[in-house]
């Protein structure tokens, strides 16, 4: 039987050192260097007109013949279609179209059939305009205002390059008050946010307006929203 001798068992001793060593030191080198790590943020904002407008409409009707009063809705839907057609600055395209029973004492007493549209511009007088043309035959469920894609993107990009900005002179800042040779950046992460539809408030609702009225157009004001990025970054202090 193989018996260890005392040069055996000291060179096994080396060998666990090595191994205990091996385990705790990369332990060790990530809580000293957790020491030397900071975290922070710094952000950016700008208000930005809001430059598309985008209105929701619908036609409903109200009986007992569902096929009358599809057909019925699809004519008023054919009608705006054709007249928003001919307004080059306005989009349009047909939404959800629904038919749902209408209660009485808990059973059905009849059908509505409901269809909408939306209608989208960067001419919120044009598209004022044609909403209260269309009124005469259609409802105004809602409308809000947006940034376009194209305004965000560049808004966000000026802001990013700001914050970037800000983020370097704080990094070294600390780095400065804590009379370190440098610093490395070990996260970064950069956030976008801004309020992309408001609600506009109609000074007369298409609810509002009499059956025997002439249509109006609704009273518009477009607003500003903030676009905002922030980053959120750990930098690592050397430790000299």
């Amino acid at each position: 039987m193989f018996q260890p001798t005392h040069l055996t068992l000291r060179f096994m001793g080396y060998i666990s050192l090595l191994l205990i060593l091996s385990v705790i030191s990369p332990a060790q080198a990530e809580q000293q260097q957790a020491y030397n790590r900071i975290s922070f943020s710094v952000s950016a904002e700008k208000e930005v007109e809001n430059d598309v407008l985008t209105a929701i409409l619908f036609a409903s009707e109200t009986g007992q013949d569902t096929a009358i009063l599809a057909d019925a809705v699809n004519q008023d839907i054919r009608w705006a279609l054709a007249i928003a057609d001919e307004e080059a600055a306005v989009d349009s395209r047909t939404l959800g179209y629904t038919t749902n029973p209408v209660y009485k004492s808990n059973r059905i007493d009849g059908w509505q059939v409901r269809q909408s549209i939306e209608m989208k511009s960067k001419d919120s007088g044009k598209l004022s305009s044609l909403l209260g043309q269309l009124q005469s035959k259609l409802r105004i469920e809602s409308v809000r205002y947006s940034i376009s894609t194209e305004v965000r993107r560049a808004t966000e990009e000026t802001l990013i390059s700001q914050a970037l900005a800000t983020f370097k002179n704080r990094a070294a800042q600390i780095q400065a008050n804590m009379e370190r040779a440098e610093y490395r950046v070990v996260r970064l992460n950069i956030n976008t946010a801004s309020n992309f539809n408001r609600p506009v408030a109609m000074a007369r609702s298409s609810a509002m307006v009499m059956a025997d009225a002439a249509p109006i157009a609704p009273s518009l004001d477009a607003g500003k929203q903030k676009v905002s990025v922030s980053i959120d970054v750990e930098i690592e202090l050397s430790s000299n």
